[in-house]
């Protein structure tokens, strides 16, 4: 029974990682392309594309904020978990 515990918590690690790229990622790339299309589609200058850059900086840096907060409360309660047994 333990292996079975230790297979789905490399998993679950598994997918943290994959969830804290996609966190960090997606929003700059997105806010990117958004002010890039802005940009072209408005004939704005090059300051809208900056602004895009840093607003998908600052989503990233909050969601990877509440991705960290997440899983501490997880260990934590984990941790918890474990002492009562």
């Amino acid at each position: 029974m333990q292996r079975g515990k230790q297979g789905f918590s490399v998993l679950r690690y598994l997918i943290y990682f994959s969830q804290v790229g996609f966190t960090v990622i997606t929003p700059p790339v997105l806010c990117c392309f958004g002010a890039l299309w802005l940009r072209n589609r408005f004939n704005w200058g090059n300051g809208v594309v900056i602004a895009g850059i840093l607003l998908g900086i600052a989503v990233a840096a909050c969601g990877l904020r509440d991705f960290l907060r997440f899983t501490e409360r997880k260990a934590r309660e984990s941790a918890e978990k474990e002492k009562e047994l």
